[in-house]
């Protein structure tokens, strides 16, 4: 009978064998994901480039029908402008001034288009006395800029304020209402 004896040196070269194998395995599978990770992000950016190259496929052809559409439009518009001459910024644009309370003014564009640089004048009427005057404001057709005036001994509000804006010739007037 034979007996088979192991020698320290002999357990020691298995444990390197079978930790080599379990690194060798490990090395592999992880090779395999991250080749498996490169090419999902290779297909999200032929993906991308193939959206980036349709959105700029379409981009061209509108440019190209806009392009084809300009000439009957410039001739229609040039129809229009002959037939009905533009109306004057400062012409389409008109005011109106509400006292909704004592100190409290809305400054209403009743026109047909927008009024910028607009700017109220309070004539000398102390600032610090003042809130939210207009200095440079865009007001759109039908709608209005709110603002505060408010008088005190000595410093009345103005009877009137001057309102200003691009395009005009001289400020609207508009006479100061009574508080509700």
């Amino acid at each position: 009978m034979t007996t088979v004896a192991l020698e320290a040196g002999d357990a020691a070269g298995w444990a390197g064998v079978v930790l080599g194998l379990f690194t060798l395995g490990l090395g592999l599978w992880q090779q395999r994901r991250q080749r498996q990770r490169q090419e999902a992000a290779d297909e999200i950016t032929r993906r991308q480039a193939e959206a980036a190259e349709r959105r700029n496929l379409a981009a061209e052809e509108n440019l190209q029908r806009l392009i084809e559409q300009l000439p009957a439009a410039v001739q229609a518009h040039a129809r229009a402008q002959i037939a009905e001459p533009p109306e004057r910024h400062a012409a389409a644009v008109s005011w109106e001034l509400e006292r909704p309370s004592k100190n409290v003014f809305v400054l209403r564009n009743t026109g047909r288009e927008v009024a910028t640089g607009v700017r109220v004048d309070v004539g000398e009427h102390p600032k610090g006395l003042t809130r939210r005057v207009p200095g440079d404001a865009v007001v759109r057709a039908k709608e209005s800029a709110e603002f505060m005036v408010l008088g005190a001994w000595g410093a009345p509000v103005p009877h009137e304020f001057r309102v200003h804006w691009d395009g005009s010739d001289a400020p609207a007037i508009l006479p100061v209402p009574q508080a509700h």
